[in-house]
């Protein structure tokens, strides 16, 4: 009895181990990048639900209808969205590209400056590029929509 019991706890622990190394590959491919088609029928606004929390990226153009950028496609949180005869295929994943990318942003005068960006993580300072002292959450500073500098802060920063 005992050594059917062993055999079928090795059997048991034996698959589990199988089951989470095969799956690991699928969805670590999965989360580098992929290609969906996105297509707006009769010129009709269409969502295609994708996670596209690594960006998206226009691959391919497919249709005969213009494809721009936040005026006929764009995405959010919950995927991609088409509109006025718009039909593309896009690569949605890990756009490790944007990671570490250099930004210099510069506040003229005392307003503040938004300088768009794809922040996810955090950003630092590199080089303080004014006369002007760049703080942190007082003359600079960061968003989801990107970096801001005010007070005459000139500087280039990192997203990471």
């Amino acid at each position: 009895m005992k050594l059917s019991q062993t055999t079928l706890a090795t059997a048991l622990l034996g698959g589990v181990l199988v089951a989470a190394l095969t799956g690991l590959p699928v969805q670590d491919a999965q989360a580098r990048s992929r290609h969906v088609t996105c297509e707006s029928l009769n010129n009709r606004y269409q969502h295609c639900r994708v996670d596209t929390r690594g960006g998206v990226q226009l691959q391919r153009q497919l249709s005969s209808a213009a494809c721009r950028k936040d005026q006929t496609w764009g995405y959010d949180r919950g995927g991609i969205w088409v509109d006025r005869g718009c039909r593309a295929e896009f690569r949605v994943g890990s756009n490790d590209h944007r990671r570490n990318q250099r930004l210099t942003c510069s506040a003229e005068g005392s307003g503040r400056q938004l300088c768009r960006a794809d922040v996810r993580n955090e950003v630092i300072l590199i080089r303080q590029l004014s006369r002007a002292p760049c703080r942190f959450n007082s003359s600079w500073g960061y968003n989801r929509r990107g970096v801001w500098v005010d007070h005459g802060c000139r500087a280039e920063f990192e997203i990471r």
